[in-house]
């Protein structure tokens, strides 16, 4: 079972970027890697209040790499 559907909130959390957070766009089940990939449309470190002023960039991350996105970091 997928951990993220389309249209939840996640963030990525590397030792380069402290937060990036996106909304999934997409996800399938990766039968080589056997978990699920996602794209991830990424907003920087904030969700921009009404329309972005940016096009997000999408990125595809394996599911471990995701964490549910947490207003509070």
């Amino acid at each position: 079972m997928n951990k993220y559907n389309i249209g939840d909130k996640v963030q990525l959390v590397t030792e380069e970027n402290p937060r990036e957070v996106g909304i999934v766009v997409n996800y399938w089940f990766d039968n080589d890697m056997r978990c699920f990939d996602y794209h991830v449309a990424f907003f920087g470190e904030n969700f921009p209040e009404g329309k972005p002023k940016e096009v997000p960039y999408i990125l595809r991350y394996l599911e471990t790499s995701l964490d549910v996105f947490d207003a509070h970091l």
